[in-house]
């Protein structure tokens, strides 16, 4: 499997999560690689933390957060690593990993012949005690150069932009996201009643979806990061009820210009495929636009400032406190 793919198959997974049920979350997962596996995909990827669930963690005493944490080898990589090798393709994932009296939040590929990268995400902000990574790293598979950003991550354009600058062709953008509790850029909660009556009302639920709290939010910004840096970018998350919040899903993959290749919008567990030829970043008017950099005039941008931790950037613009 692991030779150099010029044209790489794609599938990219939204489900609703079980809190913290690691069994139950795995089992969603395996009936998407499985139906992968029979679509002859190359690579799959799911959501952020999708192992766990995720807003239950913002509320976990360190206690929890680090029992329910394991490390990047324990049972769960174990568990994915046979079934890359059953399924012979590429699986991508989000964890808790356990560190040195923390945890992190981190985001797994491991293929057929075992780990190939693991990244912790560089603006964590979920509890005190999941701290934050401190690098960004490309990686290579299947002949690709790959780097990994998740959720808040995607939201400074220095991060893709130090990825694409380190020959990343694709980034990795696993989300737990939307309806989000913060009302400001139109976003804001949904009702969870709206989710619980999908089916009988469905039209509720698709307006959230859809509007400024779901894919207008993220289409406003995302194919940005694309565009901005020549890259292909696979978004993929949750949806669903997470505690008090209801995530949109709304994955999509998105060429090097910023076009969507493959999207769903449907408040339901899916998937989504699409086929990415290396060919696809050559010639393109957004790679002209990063050829066109001007570098000495960018000094400010890496003038040294005090560091503020994301969380508490967050609870500053949100009003409220994560533990």
């Amino acid at each position: 499997l692991m030779s150099v793919k010029e044209q790489l198959k794609v599938a990219n997974v939204q489900f609703e999560m079980h809190e913290n049920d690691k069994p139950a979350n795995l089992l969603k997962m395996y009936h998407f690689i499985d139906e992968a596996s029979r679509k002859d995909v190359d690579v799959i990827v799911f959501p952020e933390m999708c192992t766990l669930g995720y807003h239950f963690l913002t509320q976990s005493s360190k206690e929890e957060i680090l029992q329910i944490a394991e490390p990047v080898d324990g049972p769960l990589f174990n568990a994915l690593h046979k079934k890359a090798q059953d399924a012979n393709l590429v699986i991508l994932y989000g964890m808790l990993e356990l560190g040195d009296d923390v945890a992190y939040n981190t985001y797994v590929a491991v293929g057929p012949e075992g780990l190939i990268h693991s990244y912790r995400k560089v603006h964590a902000f979920e509890n005190t005690y999941i701290a934050q990574g401190d690098s960004l790293e490309t990686f290579e598979m299947l002949g690709w150069t790959c780097g990994i950003l998740i959720c808040y991550d995607n939201n400074l354009p220095e991060n893709a932009r130090v990825l694409a600058l380190k020959g990343a062709e694709i980034i990795f953008a696993p989300h737990q996201t939307g309806g989000f509790d913060i009302e400001k850029a139109g976003m804001g909660r949904i009702p969870l009643k709206l989710w619980e009556e999908r089916e009988s009302n469905p039209q509720a639920i698709r307006q959230a979806i859809l509007g400024p709290k779901g894919y207008q939010w993220i289409t406003k910004w995302l194919p940005c990061r694309s565009y901005d840096n020549n890259v292909y970018y696979v978004f993929s998350n949750g949806v669903g009820i997470d505690g008090p919040e209801v995530r949109v899903g709304c994955n999509m993959i998105i060429d090097p210009e910023g076009i969507i290749l493959s999207e769903t919008t449907e408040a339901a567990d899916a998937m989504i495929t699409a086929i990415l030829p290396k060919a696809g970043r050559k010639h393109t008017l957004a790679g002209s636009h990063v050829m066109a950099r001007r570098p000495s005039l960018y000094g400010e941008i890496t003038n040294p400032i005090e560091e503020i931790d994301t969380r508490n950037v967050r609870n500053l613009v949100s009003g409220e406190n994560i533990i």
